[in-house]
């Protein structure tokens, strides 16, 4: 690939599908170097360097690195919320809370182990700082769980009476962390999907 020189202004409103596959190369090529190497290591010459890119070149795409994770930060997001909004479309409406939950729970686990996870694994990288700028999207995908939650206490399926502000970061919390389990226990996504869908729907107390 030769490096490429994207200095030149373009006219307003013609943004080209090129600029749109070199912005998206950037964006891969910070995540990358991020979850390989850690936050300090993605400098804007390391990742032009990755994208056989001339450094000057970069900031006509970026202003600065952390636009650069910013960006990373909410395309992660913003792509597990729509996956996860669809398949809640998707379902019966008569689908039973255990059946939402557990499609729910697989697009969250699915997206932290697929072939296309880099992103989502970027935010355990970086300085606290930096996490809080994806706060309002991450609010915005917690809200999905939230209303899951609530529609089952509605529905008589959940108990009333949880802290739902609580809960919901709580189980997400434990669900961000299933690579880690993974690595750890040798145990597959589908195993510890299926160990958070029971736990929290029946607990582990001894049946009396």
């Amino acid at each position: 690939m030769k490096a490429r020189d994207a200095g030149r202004p373009v006219a307003a409103g013609s943004a080209t599908t090129k600029q749109r596959t070199i912005r998206d190369e950037i964006l891969d090529a910070a995540a990358e170097i991020i979850v390989r190497e850690g936050y300090d290591a993605c400098t804007m010459r390391a990742v032009a360097a990755l994208v056989d890119m001339k450094a000057g070149s970069l900031y006509y795409h970026f202003r600065s690195k952390d636009e650069i994770v910013e960006e990373i930060l909410n395309q992660g997001i913003e792509t597990l919320y729509a996956r996860l909004a669809e398949t809640m479309r998707g379902l019966p409406k008569e689908a039973s809370f255990a059946d939402r939950l557990a499609a729910a729970v697989g697009v969250h686990v699915s997206s932290l182990v697929g072939k296309d996870s880099t992103y989502m694994h970027v935010y355990e990288h970086l300085p606290p700082i930096i996490k809080r700028r994806s706060r309002k999207m991450r609010e915005k995908y917690a809200q999905l769980w939230h209303d899951l939650f609530a529609g089952a206490v509605a529905s008589g399926e959940a108990a009333n009476g949880q802290d739902l502000h609580l809960l919901v970061p709580y189980f997400l919390g434990g669900l961000n962390r299933v690579p880690e389990w993974m690595r750890a226990s040798g145990a597959s996504s589908d195993q510890v999907a299926a160990l958070a869908i029971t736990t929290l729907l029946d607990g582990i107390g001894a049946k009396r």
